[in-house]
This record gives structure tokens, C-alpha cells and sequence, in this order.
């Protein structure tokens, strides 16, 4: 084996100063070249939330991130990827892909008021009154937690429950108060001015209500209180604030029957009489088992009554009263439902109203 062997020692020296430069140089370029960098381990944001490229590198060491500031797209939720670029002290770019997630843990907020008043009847839409917003800006469902009743007076607390496509949800607490039907005042509508009464009739409850003006203006008075039929499963009267027009001592009815003293509430409905199988004086021929249904839904769609109260609607209320018909299960504070008379099927006088005011009635 044969040595490297040095001729002079200025040979030797440059020898070592040439070897000693290259390997410092190399030292050096390799340095310069170098990237040192950590990324943030399975790097998670929240939707619609702003974070630069930077966010994802938990240090950089050495090297520069090109466009750091840069924004990441978090606008939807989902697993995604970036390519970044880092440039090192030589200027050489080197471009790698990170990956990070995308994510909803944000509840929906919800805007509204705490507190909803409504009166019985009232055409109610309840999450009208509720918007919600998610971060995510994708759609929120709303719905409503509780039992209320929206046809029965009360105060009831219900949650309005927002949830948004990730399933988070928020819940708003809201007091519902439901009121007594509201009752025009002598000035609330042009049909009513001047009108000395103003009827309600609660279809659930098969009952109608006839109110007077009080001192202050409002129809606050109970003038009278009469059990009913209105309309059957299938046949039910119409719900709505209407006028009476027309009145008719006798009417010809669906099914080939005879209303007595009949006032028209609107279009083909009216207050009447339960119906007669023949017309006119006397009325001695009544559907005495229809009149057994007073107090239950039973007519084509008319409010039936007793005969003497039917006669004083016909006697008593004008044209243009106003007329409510709406659903309640209960009745305002201090009424009491009337109690219908039964006709005895075998009763030789069961052909005559018991009420009808007629002389020649055999009940009176």
C-alpha cells in the first residue's frame, strides 16, 4: 500500500487549506439549503373562522413560509388540503401539502322575543316570530319543545329549538300567552259601528255568546248565553269574523227540511232553529233527535239553536253585527255551558220545540 506523499511541505499546507475550504463550503451550502420546520399535528378549525397558512406550523425554524398571511379556506366543513410553499436561505422553493380539517361545534343563535301574546283564534304562526343563524351559514331547523294549547287561555313555557346541519343545537326558553278572543270596541269596525251587540261562537264547545257594550265602549257586557249545534265532522262551520245580513222567518234547508227565524251569518251559513220536516204555523213537526244533539256538532254546517233562542237573535240582533266564530276548549272566565232540554222520543208533544214561544206550544 502505497501513502500520498507530500514533495515540499507548502504542498501539504495548500493541501489542507483546499480540503478544509471545500468541506466548510459544503457544511455551509448544506445549512443554507436546510428547512427546519414542525407542522401543527391534525391541525382542526372552525367554519367560516379566519386562519392563515402560517396556523398550520406550530415553528419554523428555518426557512420562510411564501405568503404566510395567506387565508385558508375554512367555509365549509370537511377534510381539506393546502399546498404550501418554503423557500429557503438560497431562494430554492420547495412545496409540500398539508392536510387539515374543517369544523361546525358552533351553536345556531337564536333571535326573538322571550315572551309571545296571543289571543284565542289569532291565525298563529309561531316560528314566524324566531329566526336563527349558524356560523356554518348553512340551514338551521327550528322547532318547537313544550306543550301549549293555542286554542285555551293560559300562559305556557315552551323551547324554540334551533339545529344546524351539524347538529348543534341551541334552545331559547319563551313564555306563550294565549288571551280570550279580543273584542272589538264600538269603533274596531266599520260593520260594527252603532251595533248593539257582537256575538262569538266557539265551534268546540258548541256555544254561543252574545256580548253589550260596556260603559267604556267594549262589547265587555254577557247578554246572553245559548247552548248549539254547529257544524258535524266533515260539515264544520267556517272559522272567521263575519256580519249577519238577511233574515227569514222560515228557510229551506239541505237535506229537505225548514229552519224558523234564521239569520244569515255569512254566504249559505246561518243561525236558525233546529231544523222542521214541514213549514210554516204550526211548527209542530220538529227533528226532535237532532234537537237532542244541542250542544254537540251536528248541522251542515249552520249554527242550530233552541227555537225561543234562535227567535231572539231573529228579534234582537241588526244588520251588520258582527260575528266571531273560532275554537276554544274553554269558555271565558264566569260562563258556564247551558244545559240543553231532551226531548222524550216517546212524548206524544215531541214534534214542538219545548221552547218555542207559540201559545199553542203543549210544553208551556
Amino acid at each position: 500500500m502505497k501513502f500520498l506523499k507530500f514533495k515540499t511541505k507548502k504542498n501539504k499546507i495548500l493541501f489542507f487549506l483546499i480540503f478544509g475550504i471545500t468541506f466548510i463550503s459544503a457544511i455551509v451550502l448544506f445549512l443554507l439549503s436546510h428547512i427546519d420546520y414542525v407542522l401543527v399535528e391534525n391541525p382542526v378549525y372552525e367554519v367560516n373562522t379566519e386562519n392563515t397558512l402560517f396556523t398550520l406550523f406550530s415553528q419554523v425554524n428555518v426557512g420562510n413560509i411564501k405568503d404566510q398571511d395567506t387565508l385558508l379556506d375554512t367555509k365549509n366543513v370537511g377534510e381539506k388540503a393546502q399546498d404550501i410553499t418554503i423557500i429557503n436561505q438560497l431562494g430554492i422553493e420547495t412545496t409540500i401539502n398539508v392536510p387539515y380539517s374543517v369544523v361546525d361545534t358552533t351553536p345556531p343563535d337564536i333571535a326573538g322575543e322571550t315572551e309571545l301574546s296571543f289571543a284565542v283564534d289569532d291565525d298563529i304562526d309561531i316560528l314566524s316570530h324566531f329566526t336563527a343563524e349558524d356560523n356554518s351559514l348553512q340551514k338551521v331547523s327550528l322547532k318547537i319543545d313544550g306543550d301549549y294549547d293555542l286554542t285555551r287561555a293560559g300562559e305556557y313555557t315552551i323551547n324554540i329549538i334551533a339545529k344546524d346541519e351539524s347538529n348543534n343545537e341551541s334552545i331559547k326558553e319563551v313564555t306563550l300567552k294565549i288571551t280570550e278572543p279580543i273584542r272589538p270596541t264600538m269603533a274596531s269596525s266599520s260593520t260594527s259601528i252603532g251595533a248593539t251587540y257582537y256575538i262569538e261562537v266557539n265551534r268546540r264547545q258548541n256555544v254561543v255568546i252574545v256580548y253589550s257594550r260596556g260603559q267604556n265602549g267594549n262589547y265587555s257586557n254577557i247578554a246572553k248565553v245559548f247552548v248549539a249545534s254547529t257544524g258535524a265532522p266533515g260539515s264544520e262551520t267556517p272559522l272567521g269574523t263575519y256580519t249577519t245580513s238577511d233574515k227569514y222567518e222560515s228557510l229551506y234547508l239541505v237535506g229537505n227540511v225548514w229552519g224558523h227565524y234564521a239569520v244569515r251569518i255569512n254566504g249559505p251559513y246561518f243561525f236558525h232553529s233546529v231544523p222542521y220536516f214541514t213549514k210554516g204555523a204550526p211548527w209542530n213537526n220538529l227533528e226532535y233527535l237532532e234537537y237532542n244533539k244541542l250542544g254537540q256538532g251536528a248541522s251542515a254546517g249552520c249554527v242550530r239553536l233552541a227555537a225561543a233562542d234562535a227567535k231572539w237573535i231573529y228579534d234582537n240582533i241588526g244588520y251588520g253585527t258582527t260575528v266571531k266564530i273560532y275554537d276554544s276548549d274553554s269558555l271565558p272566565p264566569g260562563i258556564i255551558k247551558p244545559t240543553a232540554i231532551k226531548i222524550n222520543e216517546n212524548s206524544q208533544n215531541r214534534g214542538w220545540d219545548p221552547t218555542d214561544p207559540d201559545p199553542n206550544n203543549p210544553w208551556l
